[in-house]
């Protein structure tokens, strides 16, 4: 842990975000995180991509960790951008590469170690606690009007 610390004093870290919409991309999904940074706090699933570790599989694990979702190596989710994140960590800088998923089957989603709920929500009614700059991230992509 110290070491992965000090990394953010020098350079900034790779993270994957997994934007997954129900069918109709009326609805984003958010997890509420159970681990620091912002516990308690809803957003985007995501993680830092590990040493060695391919994009996909960096996605793959994200979908199992943080919302339950064993996806195949068919899985689809395109790259709709890169963001700088300058200060929405408290760890440091952050780039964020946002991939979309379409979720055909919401029943298969459930909380794991690193979430306490996963839900569903209008993408005109998001909650107020949105951790790191989803919120933002969100908004720049179109998926919602607040910022």
């Amino acid at each position: 842990p110290e070491e992965f610390r000090e990394t953010f004093e020098k350079v900034p870290r790779l993270a994957v975000n997994v934007i997954a919409t129900d069918d109709e991309k009326k609805k984003i999904l958010l997890t509420r995180r159970s681990i620091p940074p912002f516990p308690g706090a809803w957003h985007l699933p995501g993680s830092f991509v590990l040493k060695n570790e391919p994009l996909a599989d960096a996605l793959r694990r994200v979908a199992r960790d943080e919302f339950g979702l064993e996806l195949d190596d068919q899985s689809k989710m395109p790259l709709l951008g890169a963001f700088d994140d300058l200060d929405g960590d408290p760890r440091g800088q952050v780039v964020d590469l946002a991939y979309e998923l379409t979720i055909k089957d919401p029943s298969q989603i459930k909380p794991t170690e690193e979430t306490s709920e996963v839900m569903f929500f209008d993408r005109d009614k998001l909650p107020e606690d949105i951790g790191f700059n989803h919120r933002d991230t969100l908004h720049k992509l179109g998926y919602t009007d607040e910022q």
